[in-house]
Parts: C-alpha cells; sequence; structure tokens
C-alpha cells in the first residue's frame, strides 16, 4: 500500500514537472523586440524543395533575438527557411520572390540580418 502511494506521488509530480517546463517555455511571447513580419512566400503546392522566405521589420538588432525568432519559425526538412531583417523606419520591400534575388537590390542597403536554416538543419545569420 505505502509502495503503491509513492508510486502514485511519483507519477503526479513526473506530470506536474512536464506541465510546468511545458509552459515556461512561452515561445514568441518570450521575445523582447518587435517583429513584423512583412511579407511572406512559399512556392505553390510545395513542388521540389519547401523554399519559405520572410521579410521581417525589427525594432533592434540584438542578433541573439533574431536568431531565436529565426528558429521558432516554421521549417521542414524538406527544404529550406530564410528570413530577411530590416529594421523599423527604414525603406523595405513589401514584397519576397522565390527567384534570387529575391528582392529589389535597392533594399539591400537597409538589410540588417539575412537568417537561413538550410534542409540539413544548419543554421546561418549574416549580418
Amino acid at each position: 500500500m505505502r509502495r503503491r502511494n509513492l508510486l502514485f506521488f511519483g507519477i503526479i509530480a513526473f506530470i506536474a514537472i512536464v506541465i510546468w517546463s511545458a509552459a515556461k517555455d512561452s515561445g514568441m511571447n518570450s521575445l523582447t523586440l518587435d517583429f513584423k513580419e512583412v511579407a511572406f512566400i512559399q512556392n505553390e503546392n510545395n513542388t521540389g524543395p519547401v523554399k519559405r522566405r520572410y521579410i521581417v521589420a525589427v525594432s533592434d538588432t540584438i542578433w541573439s533575438e533574431l536568431e531565436i525568432y529565426g528558429n521558432l519559425m516554421p521549417y521542414s526538412k524538406l527544404g529550406s527557411t530564410e528570413i530577411f531583417f530590416f529594421l523599423n523606419g527604414q525603406e523595405l520591400p513589401k514584397e519576397v520572390q522565390l527567384s534570387n534575388p529575391p528582392f529589389d537590390k535597392d533594399f539591400d542597403t537597409t538589410l540588417v540580418a539575412h537568417y537561413m536554416k538550410n534542409n540539413m538543419g544548419q543554421v546561418s545569420l549574416k549580418k
């Protein structure tokens, strides 16, 4: 009987720890910067490798926050995810394309960072 009670409380404690750790990790809400998605494109019907490209306006350039934001974005091992970061208030493209270059070259001067996660899961953040 005592062993059964101990097992019961052990299971309850384990479940409580799992729920607490899941609630503690709040994802996008834990970021301090303001992120605003301006444009997004993904290849139609997922033909070929899944390619996602985003243009995001940010309030500051805290590199660790930019990388965390990129890591939280949708990703597939069958393709890549790219995010082009621009500062709020600066000129930035209103649309992104799947072809290269992804936007007009005039915006290269205001580009703050380029995040990319490839099909192997390797992350790069170029400043």
